[in-house]
């Protein structure tokens, strides 16, 4: 369980915890960016390899906006009421363990999380901050909007998709169920290849994972057209494009070739292609994720997971109408008692403590790291 901010305090080894945390994330899928090799990182990546080596897997889910410590995993309950807040603690399954009483269900699986408590940084923008947490590398500006560009870090969905790639789907970075932007509508940096071109960036699926049957741009194959006469039309492209490479020579034009190559890959998976079809799941399942955009997404990275992906970032969804709202997602600067008690706290409880019971009663916990952040 990790939370949006970081600590300064540093460790016998002179790195932040902040270091270790990026070694380690890292660490656990076998992957590390360039700036980490540095001689006293590597010792870290090692240390941390003895206690990560078993992930093979990542479900991030990205709590945009911010949970309110206090209000969730850090009740504080002897604290004054203008600091704790007006909702309770409650035990958890940990002895000496207490979260809000808005997360009883959670509060039942705290036996399988580790819960990070000690991390803060000086940066209050979403997006700045958000790049932080995504890339591991603070952004150079402090500002609450700052525009994608071409020179940011890559993100780590875009290191684990290259650098980690699946041996068993051609899909092994995915966010769903769309990017994350402030309002009106600014996308944030750090989502994608950064400097690294866009042969990084990680499929991005837009979709609805609560209509009865999940759409996906793309992924359909078109009805009349055969498995065979889609590989014919996949040579002649190829042809087509060794032709034109050969005229003009552009690291571009690679790019988009490896983009191709990947999207007619993944209309030639039928398993990758069956992990989006939700209606395979019993109702009673869908029914406990939560019908709603959140569980129906996470239960989507359960079985995306169980297809082969590496990593699945499970954005918090944002709800019809609200890039005009005061309060959009976990940004509750106006009605933060209501909002949490009636709609957020209840979705992400709900669906948090039922995708790390999933996990567990199917062997996949221990091969899948599932972190929280935002």
């Amino acid at each position: 369980m990790f939370s949006r901010r970081h600590g300064h305090a540093h460790t016998d080894h002179g790195l932040s915890r902040r270091e270790w945390l990026r070694v380690g994330g890292l660490g656990c899928l076998g992957l590390s960016l360039p700036g980490l090799w540095q001689p006293s990182v590597r010792a870290a990546q090692t240390a941390a390899a003895s206690s990560f080596g078993k992930a093979k897997s990542c479900i991030l889910l990205f709590m945009t906006g911010g949970q309110p410590q206090h209000e969730t995993f850090d009740p504080k309950p002897d604290a004054p009421l203008e600091i704790r807040g007006e909702f309770g603690s409650i035990p958890t399954k940990v002895p000496g363990l207490h979260l809000s009483e808005l997360l009883p269900h959670t509060a039942q699986v705290t036996d399988r999380l580790a819960i990070i408590r000690s991390m803060t940084t000086d940066n209050n923008s979403h997006a700045t901050s958000g790049y932080w947490m995504l890339t591991g590398y603070q952004h150079p500006s402090k500002a609450e909007s700052e525009p994608v560009s071409p020179s940011d870090w890559p993100s780590i969905a875009s290191v684990v998709g290259t650098l980690k790639p699946s041996e068993r789907s051609p899909l092994s970075s995915i966010i769903l169920p769309e990017p994350i932007f402030n309002n009106p509508h600014i996308p944030w940096p750090g989502q994608n290849g950064g400097f690294m071109g866009s042969t990084w960036h990680p499929h991005v699926l837009e979709c609805d994972p609560t209509a009865a049957r999940v759409h996906i741009d793309g992924m359909t194959p078109v009805a009349d057209v055969s498995e065979l006469r889609l590989s014919e039309r996949v040579g002649l492209l190829q042809q087509l494009d060794q032709h034109f490479r050969e005229v003009a020579h552009s690291p571009a034009i690679t790019d988009v070739d490896r983009m191709q190559q990947k999207a007619f890959d993944l209309l030639h998976s039928s398993a990758s292609r069956a992990a989006f079809e939700l209606d395979r799941e019993p109702a009673s399942t869908r029914d406990r994720y939560g019908r709603h955009k959140f569980g129906q997404s996470a239960l989507l990275a359960r079985r995306l997971i169980e297809a082969g992906v590496r990593l699945v970032q499970v954005n918090w969804p944002r709800e019809p109408g609200d890039t005009t709202a005061g309060n959009p997602v976990w940004d509750t600067h106006q009605k933060n008692a209501q909002r949490l008690r009636d709609v957020l706290c209840p979705q992400f409880d709900r669906t948090f403590a039922t995708l790390i019971d999933d996990l567990h009663a199917r062997g996949l916990l221990d091969e899948t790291l599932v972190v929280v952040m935002g």
